[in-house]
Order: structure tokens, then sequence, then C-alpha cells
């Protein structure tokens, strides 16, 4: 049976939400066959785009409807169809309201749970703020305080007010640094924060703030990402598949040699195969594959080509796009990205398994390539080729010493024959200078990854690009880029230090001017230069922040480190009155700091050196309550604390609390206390 699709993408548990959506589904399938052949009309409907048909089928259905559950899946599905597809919001709360209004009649508490979430989520989407928090509020009165519900909407209450504060923040530095690339940034995190569905969840508005993005700052850094979201935003939230493919076009026209020229090929040609036109996404998946072959999602890209040619009937295409994905990607793949081809629920193993079967049912016969072909591509410095004849040489004979042998060495190839492509591209006399800059620094980027790590030649082409465009944002990210070169790879930290005050020098009021000061200031620190660390991080915190939320509710960023190594930087240099305020400052003024339990950790051993014992158990107390089932405090902690003493290195989280119990108890406050 068909239904609409839910596109509920809550942060906080989202398979919870999923089990929650699941069980009103069932508890709805349990007494709604008599109804399937209705429901197929209106599915049909809706992916016709025949909304006010669908709706009409809906509510005469609901109006018929015995069963309160089967009436309030159908005002669901109603509330669904105004949510995500004709984005008429006020007649989706009514479908939610309709539900609500069944609690008398006593409709089960998960429908009613379900339906206040979607509520509050249409409430946010008109950006009626304080009419989404009501509505978050009444699912935490309905819901028992240990139910995940309940936690829900706490968290959604939370993420409202945080994006709120943060947005007012984002405004004030758009005003200060008007035309300067710290304003593009600010509306950029603007944009964001309206597009987040856990945060302002207003991707009608995001797609505005986007594009006076592009108007006021064409030239951008972020302006192909920005160009991305507003067809992704058309794609995947507002179901806009028209205007989804033109503006995914306009960002492979206008920014060719951006990775997000990439993301619009894969997601055009996604567009095409999930309507089922295979023969439509074949050449855009193809097209894909050979202008951005070190794309980060080939193994999809490879994966969805052979279903498409399976569909087709194109079975030896099939096969090498399955065998290519089976033996070159799937062994070195991140179960997280099994997503990516719809096998999220299934491990490694299991993917190999099946497609190993799908090979074997499509192919007879495979003709095996030569090597020597290959070889000679690679030594005429013939990139596209040699990766061609690479990938059909592992796609047919995939257990064979040559086979084996090209398996190897297709990483590098795919590298290289990017490489050669954008090199292509700045031949070209028409060439705008934003592209020709971009294209330099994706060449040097590519040079720094693995398998080539050519730093050389990526330091060649980041001062390509300092040297040509030295006027844009993207010679300030090649000078940076070339800084951490210097500090990460090479160990030169004089042209590291150097080539980051250029940064600064040269472009000051840009994200990377920050990062470089940061930078600075790790160096200093490695170097024992501590006044000049300190001075380098203080810069850091003058910048505006660029926050990152991560999990927990925790919000990282470079000023949140830097005013955490001013403490450290003060500790290494046995400056503990100075230490220890700087980590007390640092508790009082970053509540959501992923750092929190580091500090109370130096601030434990300070205390613990100048015989505070009372203090020093306080603060040991304090990390170990935040430590406990908490992996981004127990992360950071490693990272930031780990080398003291009283830790002894430890990097798991079971060693490290049990050494702060033993510190505790070695203190004997709690047994002093209790002999009192």
């Amino acid at each position: 049976m068909n239904i609409v699709k839910s596109q509920t993408t809550d942060t906080y548990p989202q398979d919870k939400i999923k089990k929650l959506f699941l069980y009103v589904l069932l508890m709805f399938l349990l007494c709604a066959f008599a109804y399937a052949r209705f429901e197929e009309e209106v599915h049909v409907l809706i992916e016709a785009g025949h909304y006010t048909e669908a709706n009409n089928k809906l509510e005469a259905l609901a109006e018929s409807a015995k069963d309160i559950a089967i009436k309030s899946w159908y005002y669901y599905q109603i509330g669904e169809i105004h949510y995500n597809y004709t984005h008429q919001y006020t007649k989706a709360l009514e479908a939610y309201d309709k539900i609500l209004n069944l609690e008398k009649n006593g409709l089960a508490a998960e429908e009613l749970f379900l339906a206040v979430i979607k509520k509050g989520d249409v409430h946010s989407r008109m950006g009626n703020y304080h009419d989404a928090i009501q509505t978050y509020d009444r699912l935490i009165k309905l819901a028992p305080a240990t139910h995940f519900v309940h936690k829900t909407g706490l968290q959604k209450i939370r993420d409202i007010n945080n994006a709120l504060t943060d947005l007012r923040e984002q405004q004030r530095v758009e005003i200060q640094y008007k035309g300067t690339p710290l304003a593009a940034i600010a509306q950029f995190q603007i944009a964001e924060l309206y597009r987040n569905h856990s945060q302002l969840n207003q991707p009608e508005k995001a797609i505005e703030k986007y594009s006076a993005l592009l108007e006021a700052h064409p030239n951008a850094i972020m302006a192909p990402e920005a160009r991305w979201r507003i067809a992704h935003l058309r794609h995947t939230v507002l179901n806009q598949s028209a205007l989804a493919m033109a503006t995914y076009r306009k960002v492979i026209e206008d920014y060719p040699t951006s990775n997000f020229a990439a993301e619009a090929l894969f997601q055009m040609a996604n567009i095409h195969r999930t309507a089922e036109k295979y023969s439509l996404a074949i050449p855009i998946f193809e097209k894909l594959k050979q202008r951005y072959p070190n794309f980060w999602n080939m193994h999809a890209v490879l994966y969805w080509t052979g279903v498409c040619y399976e569909e087709t009937l194109n079975y030896p295409k099939a096969i090498e796009a399955f065998e290519t994905f089976h033996h070159v990607y799937l062994p070195q793949l991140d179960p997280g990205y099994l997503g990516q081809i719809s096998m999220h629920d299934k491990s490694v193993s299991e993917v190999a398994a099946q497609i190993d079967k799908k090979i074997e049912e499509l192919a007879d016969q495979m003709s095996q390539t030569e090597l020597g072909r290959l070889n000679k591509a690679r030594a005429d410095r013939d990139f596209s080729e040699a990766l061609s004849i690479a990938r059909h040489l592992v796609a047919t004979a995939p257990h064979t010493p040559h086979g084996e042998q090209a398996a190897e060495r297709l990483p590098a190839l795919q590298q290289l024959a990017a490489i050669e492509n954008l090199r292509e591209k700045l031949q070209d006399q028409n060439l705008a200078p934003i592209e020709a800059a971009r294209a330099r620094l994706q060449i040097g980027t590519i040079y720094e990854r693995k398998p080539l790590e050519d730093y050389a030649k990526a330091l060649a082409a980041y001062q390509e690009v300092s040297k040509r465009h030295a006027e844009l944002t993207y010679a300030a990210e090649a000078l940076y880029r070339s800084g951490r070169i210097y500090a990460e790879r090479l160990s030169t930290p004089n042209e590291a230090i150097q080539t980051y005050k250029k940064v600064i020098e040269t472009h000051p009021n840009t994200l990377q001017a920050m990062m470089a000061s940061f930078q600075l200031g790790e160096l200093y620190r490695g170097l024992r230069r501590y006044n000049e660390a300190l001075q380098a991080y203080e810069t850091t915190i003058g910048y505006p922040e660029r926050d990152r939320y991560i999990a927990g509710g925790y919000k990282d960023s470079f000023s949140d480190r830097a005013q955490f190594r001013i403490g450290r930087v003060h500790y290494e240099d046995r400056r503990y009155n100075e230490a220890r305020f700087a980590f007390e400052e640092f508790i009082q003024n970053r509540a959501q700091s992923p750092r929190l339990a580091a500090a109370y950790v130096y601030l434990a051993a300070i205390c613990e050196d100048r015989n505070e014992n009372a203090q020093a158990d306080y603060y040991y107390k304090r990390a170990e309550d935040l430590l406990t089932g908490n992996p981004v405090q127990m992360t950071m902690l490693i990272e930031e604390a780990s080398a003291l003493g009283t830790l002894q290195g430890s990097t798991d989280l079971d060693t490290v609390i049990r050494l702060i119990k033993e510190n505790r108890k070695r203190l004997g406050v709690e047994k002093a206390e209790s002999n009192q």
C-alpha cells in the first residue's frame, strides 16, 4: 500500500521518531485493507502532481472512516501533502488539528505525539517560532518525562532558541562587515540556519537568503554551495523537481570546477532514476564519472549506474559497474556510507554477497583486457584513458594479477585524471578568472590527498593561485593550505609562520585569516614561544565566531579552541595562577563547549598540585559527571588533556573514569568529610 512519504528529519533520536511513524502506520494497516484501492489512487495522484484531487479523496476517506486510527491516518496524509508538496501550511495545520481533536475519542498517544510534532514543524516552517515552541511544550506535557518524545520536545525548543540567538549574531556580523568576505560568510550562515530542519526550518526563506548572497557576493568561495543548496532544497524538501533540475544545471554551468557541480550531476541523475527514467539517468552518471573522477560518492555512482544498465537490459555495462563497485569501493567503504545505495540496514559483507549474486545472475562471460594498454596510457600521461582501461580491467578480471594491479592503481589514476581535466579547463581562453582560481586550488587539494600526497606539486599549485589571483579569497585559502602543509607535512614551522602571517596581512577579513591566527597559536605553542601563542589565540577570539553544532547540543568553534588553548599555554608555561583563571573563565563563558570536562581536569590538576584537595575533588567530580555516557566530552578530553600525568595518557572512557575515581579516592576528601 502506497502512502505519502514523511519528511521528518529531527536531529534528536531520529530512529525513535521513525519507529513512532511506523507504529502509527502499522495501526492503520491492521484495519485499512478495504481502502487499499483508494490509497493507490491517492498515491498515483500525488506522483502526478494532482494534489487537489488527492486531498479531496483523502477528505472523503476520512469523512467516511469509522475507525479513529484510520481517520487519523488520512488526516495525517492530508497534512503531509500540504507540508511537503503544496506548501499551504495553514491547511496542514488544520489537518493535524483534526488529529488532535480525536484525543477525546480515545486516539492512541503515539498518534497524538506524531501530530503534535508535525504541527510544531509546520509552525516553524511558517516562521511562527513562538507558536512552535508552545506546540512542542504541549508535547512535553503530553508525554511522560521518561518518554523519548518528551526529550524530543525539549530538544526542539532548545534548537529553535539557539538558532534564533545565532541568527541575531550573524545578522550583526553581516551589518558590521558589509562588503567583506566575512559578511558573505554571515549571509551563508543565516541561510543555513533557515535551511536546517532542526533549527529554523524555513526552506523558502533559506532559498531567498542564498539568492541574496549570490547576488551580493557572486564570487564568494561558498557561492557554488549556495547555488547547490537552493537546488537541493527544491529537490528534497519542497518536491519541486523541475525547478531543482534547472538549478542543478545552473550549478554545473556557473561553477564547473567546483565539487558541487559533481554533486549537482549526481542529484540530476537520481531524479531521473527514482522516476524510473533509467535511459535519461545513465548519460548523466557517465558524464559524472568522466568529468569528476574523484567524486567522493563515486561508490554510489557506480552502484546506481549498474542498476540503471540492468534495468535497461544492458548487462555487460551493468556487470562492469557492479564489479568496480564491489572490488574497488566496497572493501574500503565505511558502513555509514551504505545509505547512499539504500542499504543502510545491511553490513558490508551482506552487500558483497548480494552484489556477487547479482553479477553471477547477469554475467555469461566478460572478455579480459591487457595490462599493457594501461601501462602505455600511464606512460604517455594520458590519465583519462589509463583510468578507463583500469576500470574495465578491474570489472572484467578482478581476481587476476592484472586486475589486482589495476585496482591498486585506480585511486591514484582517478586523481591524476581529475587534475588532467582541470588543466584542460585552464587552457580555455574564455575561462573566467574566478573559475581559473577555483581550478588551480582544486589541483592543489587533489595533490594533497591520498594516495598522491605530492606536497611539492600541491604547494606549486597553491603558489599559482596566490600569484595569479591575489585579490580573490581563493588566494587566502591557497596560502592557508600551504601553511598547513609546511606545518603538518613538511615540519618546517618557520615557513608555516611566514605563510600564515601573509594570509592575515593580505586577506584580513576572511575566515582563512581567523584560522591562520589560530594555527599561528598552535605553532608558537609547539615551539614554546608562549607569549606569541597567547597573542595569536587572542587575535583568533577577536574574529566573529563560526559555530559548528555537534552532538549533545554542544557548539565548537576556533574561538572556543583558542580560548581553551590560552589556559593550556599558561599551564604548559607553569603560569598556574593564569592557567587557573583562564580555565575558570572558560567554564563560565563556554557553557556549550565540548571541552568543559577537559577544563575541569586541568583545574583539578592545578588544585591537586597546590594541595587544595577539596577543590580538586570537586573539579574531578564535575569532569566525571560530564564524561559519563558523553563521547563528545570524552573525545575532547583525550585531545586536550590526555598528556596530563593524572590521566597517564589514557585514551578510552572506562580507563579515564577509573583514573579519575582513583584520583578522588587518593585525595581522600570523601572519607575525611564522612569522618567529620
